[in-house]
């Protein structure tokens, strides 16, 4: 047993009387060598809130009471906050801006309870200590003075304008975007800060998008390293590598991407053998040109996917690579991984295998287009038969997958997404919902197909491997998705939950107004898909086997198994000492599921913020559009075009009331109810780009739209 362990198990002891760190060290026998060893645990298990500190200076044991006061605030841009629990659990508390004492925007903070919960309000709070402060580097616009400046943080949830003196102003010119780093938090004051990053100017090409990207800390330079290493990639594959391999060039090999893509990481072909398919789905062999502990694979391990922000893309790997010879280019011989699947009629592959192959596409299809022919019937689209007769079988197995997982009770969501078309200088041209057809669809299932049969092969050997699990939704969180649909006048019975459950929900509202809402509510109440080293389900596929395969330009999870499954393939998994391995692949899987969750927040704040650049023409204007939440405070409304609002009822003239039992809101003066998926009608009366929220009021029809 370990020092550490030996600490935990004296504090924890029900015979335990609180000690100071004097009285520690006399009871451990600590020498003046050893002391340091000793202060340096407690600290570390103070920081990790397995004990703390008492203001006597006696040492204690953590109850979870006081675990539950343990976590971050929320700022609110009123200057006020909300305590967020490390329990996911336990309730927000509400944090006066006076009962904040100095904390900030993310700060970890202990806290105690003033007021407890009631109906309808947050329990109160007000902070005791600040554990750590959060941010040290912020985002936001230097306003000069003379002699010294303000940053005003586009974060206006941080609280306070940050002070910065001439001499720490990197000469920045006045409403130059900066990065400022937090120098001093004074007991009185606002905080004060030096410029460490001039991003650029307020009127530059893409600045607000630019802002964001170094908020949210997403790497976008590759290193002169990796830069010197791109131009050393082979642009030919030798001939000794082709003949390496298993040569799948004269199978009829095809690409289905959007229009505007550029790389291109999978393909695919289909046989008919008897009454059962072979279905090819080829990889792009990226672990062959991106070996382990070179700056370029540094550098993708660090982003750990590729960033999609509309007009701008961060990638993993250099252009030379993910543009280049990694990508399965039609007519050119490319190295990959091929996953092999002889599937029935029932959907159940019956046969699988792996290669190291080379492949020659024969065309690189569109989503347009082939959906055109497969969901129009467009006969006009291809002049080459062959194309015609492989598309068809393609979207046969599709469907035959499709029912199989469907039969599994695999949820299938179809919430709106956005399609957001932007110029190349930032405007954005339009928003209207992204429309999704067979050959979307297609190449959706037979890569879900192939990334189960890896998952399938590790897991069957037991062998160390990095899964892609989605764990069962909390119980809070279905109660209230429960209270949500019986408030629309949908039931979902049960307590321990099946995927098929939900799925049946979906299928009850499939075609009507309130879909796109009730698959946002369910989307919300599922729990966050993640990386793991251990095998769980992936409850909303409804499956035990699951990793990613099919995407090693764009997510380095997929280039870490690819490099497994080659040693499988070459008979080399003996060589590798499983203990390590299985140590690196725990801490590879929470740093990429943090550069996933990293990457979807800036994706999803440029989002909102071309969204609000879109809306502000449309200023006074109306529109219709369903209720998707209700909250004490306000009402929020979804577009048609997939576009958000608010409308504050707190600031109506009309009085409402927050039902929260049947979560509704209800207008006293009018005599309204207003329910989640009810169709209203709204004026679009403010947008505020740098928050990027957009405020709606509600224009009352001559008869109420509602859900029925």
């Amino acid at each position: 047993m370990n020092l550490k362990d030996v600490i935990l198990n004296i504090v924890y002891d029900p015979s335990y009387i609180a000690m100071t760190k004097k009285d520690l060290d006399k009871y451990l026998r600590v020498d003046k060598y050893t002391q340091k060893a000793v202060r340096d645990i407690l600290k570390e298990l103070e920081k990790e809130n397995k004990i703390r500190i008492s203001k006597r200076n006696r040492i204690m044991p953590i109850t979870e009471d006081e675990l539950n006061l343990i976590g971050n605030i929320s700022m609110a841009q009123g200057g006020y906050g909300f305590f967020v629990s490390d329990n996911e659990d336990y309730e927000d508390v509400f944090i006066k801006k006076d009962q904040l004492k100095g904390a900030h925007n993310k700060d970890r903070v202990r806290i105690e309870l003033i007021k407890e919960r009631q109906k309808g309000r947050n329990a109160e709070g007000r902070v005791l200590e600040i554990l750590e402060r959060a941010k040290e580097e912020i985002v936001g616009t230097y306003q000069k003075n003379k002699g010294f400046g303000f940053v005003i943080p586009d974060d206006r949830s941080f609280g306070d304008d940050i002070f910065i003196g001439e001499k720490n102003s990197l000469r920045a010119k006045n409403k130059d975007k900066v990065v400022v780093e937090i120098i001093d938090y004074p007991k009185n004051g606002k905080p004060e800060g030096k410029i460490i990053e001039i991003i650029g100017g307020r009127k530059d090409k893409n600045i607000d998008i630019l802002s964001l990207i170094r908020a949210h800390n997403l790497p976008y330079e590759f290193s002169k390293e990796t830069k010197k290493e791109s131009l050393y990639i082979e642009e030919k594959i030798s001939k000794n590598e082709i003949e390496a391999r298993t040569d799948f060039r004269k199978l009829f090999t095809v690409t289905i991407d959007g229009r505007d893509s550029k790389d291109f990481d999978d393909a695919i072909s289909i046989e008919k053998n008897g009454e059962n398919y072979d279905l090819y789905v080829h990889i792009a062999d990226v672990a062959h040109y991106v070996k382990k502990s070179t700056a370029i694979d540094d550098d993708a391990y660090e982003r750990g996917n590729s960033t999609y922000l509309f007009n701008i893309v961060l990638p993993m790997l250099p252009e030379a690579l993910s543009n280049g010879i990694c990508s399965l280019n039609p007519n050119e011989d490319r190295l990959a991984l091929t996953c092999k699947m002889t599937i029935n009629d029932k959907g159940k592959v019956i046969a699988n295998d792996f290669y190291e192959s080379v492949i020659n596409s024969d065309y690189r299809l569109v989503y347009d287009d082939v959906n055109a022919f497969l969901d129009d019937g467009d006969e006009n689209i291809y002049d080459d038969e062959i194309i015609k007769e492989k598309l068809l079988d393609f979207d046969k197995l599709r469907e035959i997958l499709r029912n199989m997982r469907k039969k599994r009770g695999s949820i299938d969501f179809n919430f709106s997404e956005s399609q957001i078309d932007v110029a190349e200088d930032g405007r954005v041209l339009s928003i209207s919902k992204m429309q999704r057809g067979s050959g979307n669809k297609m190449i959706e299932e037979f890569m879900l197909a192939a990334n189960e049969c890896v998952a399938s092969l590790f897991a069957y050997m037991d062998f160390p491997f990095i899964y892609r699990i989605h764990e069962k939704p909390k119980d809070e969180k279905v109660e209230t998705f429960k209270k949500a649909l019986a408030a629309m006048g949908y039931t979902i019975r049960g307590n321990d939950l099946h995927p098929k459950d939900f799925q049946k929900i979906l299928e009850k509202v499939c075609g009507k107004d309130i879909e796109s809402v009730i698959n946002l509510l369910m989307l919300r109440t599922m729990q966050k898909a993640k990386y793991s080293n251990h095998r769980d389900i992936h409850f909303g596929l409804s499956t035990s086997f699951y990793t990613h395969f099919t995407s090693p330009i764009r997510r380095y999870p997929d280039l870490i198994v690819h490099r497994l499954l080659k040693k499988y393939i070459n008979n080399k998994l003996g060589s590798i000492n499983q203990t390590s391995l299985e140590k690196s692949l725990a801490n590879n899987a929470d740093h990429l599921s943090m550069t996933e969750r990293r990457s979807e927040d800036c994706e999803r704040d440029v989002e909102d913020l071309l969204k609000c650049k879109y809306m502000i023409r449309y200023i006074g204007d109306v529109f219709y559009g369903n209720i998707s939440s209700i909250t004490e405070f306000g009402i929020f409304i979804e577009l048609d075009n997939t576009v958000e609002g608010l409308f504050m009822y707190k600031f109506s003239d009309d009085r409402y009331e927050y039902l929260e039992d049947q979560m509704k809101a209800y207008n006293t003066d009018s005599k309204n109810f207003y329910s989640i998926g009810d169709r209203v009608k709204i004026r679009v009366m403010d947008v505020d780009i740098y928050q990027r929220n957009i405020d709606f009021d509600m224009e009352v029809d001559d008869e109420i739209i509602s859900q029925q």
